[in-house]
Formats: C-alpha cells, sequence, structure tokens
C-alpha cells in the first residue's frame, strides 16, 4: 500500500520535511514514489511552511493512498481530504479535543484529592469518606478521562470543607483557666 508521509531532512534543529508518496514497506529516508510537497517549521510566514501539490495529492487518495496522521492533518487543514476520509479526520480531531478537555478535568481532580489529603493531615475532623470519594472519581476519570467525573471530586472536596467546618464548630471551647488569686485563696481555706 501507498502511504502519504514526511521524510525529514535539515541539520540539528532546523527541521524541513517533504512529503511524498512512499510505499508502506519503505523505511523513512527510503526510495520515493512522488514528492507532493514540503513542510518547513521554521519558517516564519505560515502561509509558507505548508506547499502542497493538490492536484497530485487528490490522485494518489483517488488511487487509495493513505496519509499518516500527521500529512492527514496537513491535508484536512487545507480541505483536500474528501469524502469519507474527511469525516474520519473531523471525528478524530472531536475525539482528540475532548481528550484534552479530559486530561485538564483529570489535572483538576489530582489538585482536589492533594486538597483533601492535606486537610485531613491538618483537621481533626474525619474526612475519609470525602477523600476515598475523590481518590475513587480519580480513579475512574484515569482510566476514562471523564469531564464528569471532576465534577464528583469537586462536590467531594466542597462537601470535605463544610464536614471540616462544622467539626470545628462543635469542637469543645477550652474550659478558662482559673486566676491564680482565687487558687491562692482557695489553698488558704
Amino acid at each position: 500500500m501507498v502511504r502519504l508521509r514526511m521524510q525529514r531532512f535539515g541539520r540539528t534543529h532546523r527541521p524541513f520535511y517533504r512529503i511524498n508518496a512512499i510505499d508502506q514497506q519503505t523505511r523513512r529516508n527510503g526510495r520515493v514514489l512522488e514528492n507532493l510537497g514540503h513542510y518547513d517549521p521554521m519558517c516564519k510566514d505560515e502561509d509558507k511552511q505548508i506547499v502542497l501539490k493538490v492536484e497530485e495529492i487528490k490522485a494518489w487518495l483517488a488511487k487509495g493512498a493513505q496519509p499518516s496522521d500527521t500529512v492527514r492533518d496537513m491535508l484536512g487543514k487545507a480541505d483536500i481530504l474528501e469524502g469519507k476520509m474527511k469525516d474520519k479526520w473531523i471525528a478524530d480531531r472531536e475525539l482528540n479535543m475532548k481528550r484534552g478537555e479530559c486530561k485538564k478535568a483529570l489535572k483538576e481532580i489530582e489538585g482536589i484529592v492533594a486538597s483533601l489529603d492535606k486537610m485531613a493531615e491538618d483537621s481533626e475532623a474525619d474526612l475519609t469518606p470525602f477523600s476515598n470519594a475523590a481518590k475513587k472519581a480519580h480513579n475512574i476519570a484515569r482510566n476514562t478521562l471523564s469531564r464528569a467525573k471532576a465534577d464528583d471530586a469537586a462536590k467531594a472536596l466542597a462537601e470535605a470543607k463544610d464536614a471540616m467546618s462544622k467539626a470545628e464548630a462543635a469542637k469543645p471551647a477550652p474550659a478558662p483557666e482559673p486566676e491564680p488569686e482565687a487558687e491562692e485563696e482557695a489553698a488558704a481555706e
């Protein structure tokens, strides 16, 4: 099968890529079937960073060539993809965006769990159920990368703060110490 993929050129810290049609089993810098453009990430002008030969690319796609993920993203942004390939690119892009949002939510949950652990160390109140709820939400979110679990962890943090404030309010006030004069009078009697 033919793949549309990039070939790295340039020097250290100055990459330059050619976009080529290459047999799938050929190594990265192996024999090229056709040069289809180039990508220069170091170019300051964004219009000149990616140069594509649109007609040749469409011809290769019509023959069944499969672009690599990076090249597919470039072709999708340049509006060269058509049909099922474009639909798949859009779906994958939305999935990646959601995955990024979920990773942010996971970071939020980790912060909440750390806050609960610190509160549990600093307080005499029993915050174990709230800490366990947040840790459970963290484990589930880590496994599924779900935004909804961040809300569960935030709820557990709010409940833990309420429980801690109630425990501090219910703490008996320390008994006032007797004045030294009263002690001397009691001892004299």
